[in-house]
């Protein structure tokens, strides 16, 4: 029986790898994983070569899906770094010229063309252009960095020079140091892997993510370079050995392996490669430069094994390998700017070859989710809503099993609130469909979000590494690629609980956690200002996942993370943390046993008005009981509902955590508010 099981569900891998998804389900993987990558990353980030190979990929994809906020993302990202170049306008480094390809995206877009906007990268290029020099791009990667702007200038300016000077550099690394290997097909990362450097099995040593950056890069300048070109069909050629040389290196999953030639050295699913790959692959067919009945199905089975493994529910890419030189592990819970670039790259072209209409972006949307409580959801709209189609509970959808019980209105016309089965602590994603803005704008196909519930902790920290994403907030938002870091030594993360729980124990993981040890105390506080000391001293330096921290259990509402640097360093990095403590030391009784929840709103509460709304459309007069979290009653009244809705306005409520009951002829309901 397990066999015919097996058998079964091979056949419909092999079913589903051979055919692609539609257009809007290949634009709404890319969207799930672009809109998460910026939702972590609000701060875009500095202009080095890592950020600016993810803005290459959205750039892209903003061509294909022409959505306002992807290029108000890389405007704000080329504008913080006031279009500049990572070691200014004299470095030869294409790892500080890639990000000229963005910038002339960017300016080729713009109706009135400021040509400050290129300035820099112009300058860095045609001082290259001018010199004799052409022995820059010592390993693969520089490929990607440098040839297409090149390119880009080259077709800007109409001027041969740039793309001679382009192929120049690109022979003197492909023949000159010997880095292709014509008879394999295939890249060396840099001469310290040519022959007789081997793989500890004894084999070549052809780096995924290197071969990716080359082909990539063959593509990229072969979409600008003109026809009658004397270099096209070198370039050509050696992107078809390329393709050939990957195709028969495919993983069964749809991947290739960090070690192209050699499985045992370093497997496993590699991401940014395999996105790479994806990209070159289609675009050739998609331009008639390679077969479609032999590379449909190898490109085919690349993208579908990205999206069914690589992507997370909530938008997570992972499988990236992290920043290096040569083939390494790449962990499922590891992801890069440069790895989303690549996904959105591959995106660009498949979208292409895919079937049925293709989206067409909306001006609105969700701008925010958020969890007020255990049991409460605020969305945020773009635009004004559409009530009847807004407030439809079956219009939501919340994975991790958790039930939309009902819909409010918020607090304005473009928020409502979801009332939900009850929140573990994790992160969640929210999807929604058929909901309009009033004046008639429809959500985009595949519309989804992410939050994180954390039971509403406050994190603030004593400082965060300038020009980064790397907030405090990080180190809960149960994604172990990003960080909270702050350099020195007594840098300090402090968590509010909101009030006084038994806290036991700490779980800590910490960046570079398995190459280093980091140094740092623990401490409890009741007010915040007087704190004691439960833990001082490191991490094992042997795991980058969570290490817990055990002491006495102890009242608290802070708990305060002071660093002391690393055995490397003096930066302090804690990707993820959390507290464990009695959720309820107080002895009230958890709201799920009193009986069904209230909808309550606004929550928080931020004047003496509150709307309580039932599970139920009796009406009638109520008994409302609201304790504080130390159970002393601080309001009793009956009150009036009518159709299951009752207004209270004489609340007069210090900010704190309060438990609701409403009781009718036996009936119970309660709730939890909140008030600022």
């Amino acid at each position: 029986m397990k066999k015919y099981i097996l058998i079964g569900i091979l056949i419909s891998l092999n079913a589903y790898a051979s055919q692609l998804p539609t257009k809007t389900d290949v634009i709404g993987k890319m969207k799930l994983v672009n809109d998460y990558w910026i939702s972590q990353n609000p701060n875009p980030g500095n202009n080095q070569w890592a950020r600016a190979a993810y803005f290459t990929g959205n750039m892209d994809f903003y061509t294909v899906y022409p959505k306002d906020s992807y290029l108000q993302y890389a405007n704000l990202w080329a504008n913080n770094n006031s279009w500049g170049l990572n070691g200014g306008t004299a470095t030869r480094n294409a790892d500080n010229q890639i990000c000229g390809q963005v910038y002339i995206d960017l300016f080729n877009r713009d109706a009135i063309k400021d040509s400050s906007k290129i300035k820099a990268i112009k300058t860095s290029i045609y001082a290259m252009v001018s010199s004799t020099k052409s022995d820059d791009w010592w390993w693969v990667d520089a490929l990607y960095m440098g040839m297409p702007v090149f390119a880009r200038l080259g077709a800007l300016r109409n001027d041969t020079a740039y793309f001679n000077k382009m192929f120049e550099l690109y022979t003197n690394t492909k023949v000159t140091r010997g880095l292709f290997n014509t008879t394999s097909g295939l890249w060396y990362r840099d001469e310290s892997y040519d022959p007789p450097y081997t793989t500890p099995n004894g084999m070549d040593s052809y780096w995924a993510r290197g071969n990716g950056w080359a082909i990539a890069a063959l593509t990229r300048v072969l979409q600008l370079l003109p026809e009658n070109n004397v270099h096209r069909a070198g370039l050509i050629e050696t992107f078809q050995k390329m393709a050939a040389a990957l195709k028969d290196r495919q993983r069964t999953d749809g991947f290739w392996n960090p070690s192209l030639d050699d499985p045992n050295d370093f497997g496993g699913p590699e991401t940014s490669g395999t996105g790479f790959f994806t990209y070159g692959l289609a675009w050739g067919i998609n331009n008639h430069l390679l077969d479609s009945a032999t590379y449909y199905p190898v490109m085919t089975k690349a993208w579908n094994g990205l999206v069914s493994i690589a992507v997370q529910p909530n938008g997570f890419l992972g499988y990236v390998q992290g920043i290096g030189a040569g083939p390494a592990y790449a962990p499922a819970g590891s992801t890069q700017d440069f790895g989303v670039g690549a996904f959105l790259l591959a995106g660009t072209e498949v979208v292409k070859m895919a079937e049925g209409l293709m989206p067409v972006p909306s001006n609105f949307g969700m701008t925010s989710i958020k969890a007020l409580d255990k049991t409460h959801i605020q969305i945020s709209f773009s635009k004004k809503i559409d009530l009847t189609s807004a407030l439809n509970a079956a219009n939501y959808s919340i994975n991790n099993n958790v039930s939309v019980l009902s819909v409010v209105a918020g607090n304005n016309d473009s928020t409502t609130i979801l009332q939900v089965g009850e929140l573990n602590y994790g992160s969640y994603q929210v999807q929604i469909k058929n909901i309009s803005s009033a004046d008639g704008s429809p959500v985009e196909a595949g519309e989804s979000g992410s939050f994180v519930y954390t039971g509403n902790i406050a994190i603030t920290a004593s400082d965060y590494e300038a020009g980064t994403s790397n907030t405090a907030d990080k180190t809960m938002d149960f994604d172990f690629s990003t960080r909270w870091s702050a350099l020195g030594k007594g840098q300090w993360i402090l968590y509010d609980l909101g009030e006084a729980k038994k806290v036991s124990s700490v779980d800590v993981a910490f960046y570079n956690g398995n190459v280093r040890k980091s140094y740092f105390k623990i401490e409890l506080s009741a007010d915040g200002t007087n704190f004691t000391e439960v833990f001082n001293g490191e991490s094992s330096g042997k795991t980058t996942d969570l290490e817990n921290y055990d002491f006495p259990d102890q009242d608290a509402r802070y708990l305060k993370i002071t660093g002391n640097g690393n055995s490397q360093s003096l930066w302090n990095s804690i990707t993820e943390a959390r507290i464990n403590f009695e959720d309820n030391p107080t002895a009230i009784p958890k709201l799920s046993t009193i009986n069904p929840i209230l909808t309550l709103y606004p929550n928080p509460l931020s004047d003496n008005q509150l709307t309580i709304i039932l599970n139920s459309d009796n009406s009638g007069i109520n008994n409302l009981t609201i304790k504080d979290m130390c159970g002393k009653t601080v309001y009793l009244n009956t009150v009036q509902s009518t159709g299951g809705r009752m207004e209270i306005t004489d609340l007069k409520l210090i900010s704190g955590c309060y438990t609701l009951l409403v009781e009718q002829n036996s009936v119970q309901n309660a709730g939890l508010l909140l008030v600022k």
